[in-house]
């Protein structure tokens, strides 16, 4: 059976390794220039901040997916609150069902009770789920572009 709920960062980051490595190897561009290492000590940190939110989603206990954003005023908007999505992932086995929508949903309204005003997801473009997206009410509103210098 499938679970989606919020968990503290300190509880999950150590299980989720494998998964990061997996999507690392999935869809991280530039990888000359971005090595795998991430900094769980400021992770740590910003959640006893206040400012990191960790949604899983659990196949009778085993991590198959998570949604990670990071919560505070915008600095152009310092009135509202931004929740910015840092990393979603499903582990492939699970994509084809409503694993993804579920997640998102959860993260979506719990990130409101939060008090976050915005919610921003970046996708990769070679990865879209622009579909999944709109269906949950969001908006296409920027793209990123990059290049190793």
């Amino acid at each position: 059976m499938i679970t989606y709920q919020a968990e503290k960062f300190a509880d999950c980051y150590q299980e989720a390794d494998t998964m990061l490595r997996m999507q690392y190897e999935e869809i991280t561009t530039c990888k000359e220039a971005k090595v795998y290492n991430p900094n769980y000590y400021r992770y740590r940190e910003l959640e006893d901040m206040g400012m990191l939110r960790v949604f899983t989603a659990r196949d009778d206990g085993n991590l198959i997916g998570y949604f990670v954003s990071f919560v505070t005023p915008h600095l152009h908007y310092s009135d509202t609150m931004f929740a910015l999505n840092d990393i979603l992932f499903i582990h492939p086995t699970w994509r084809k069902g409503s694993c993804g929508y579920r997640l998102i949903k959860l993260a979506t309204e719990d990130l409101k009770n939060f008090g976050a005003a915005i919610l921003i997801i970046h996708m990769k473009v070679d990865y879209p789920f622009r579909n999944l997206l709109i269906r949950l009410g969001f908006t296409l509103t920027e793209e990123n572009w990059e290049r190793v210098l």
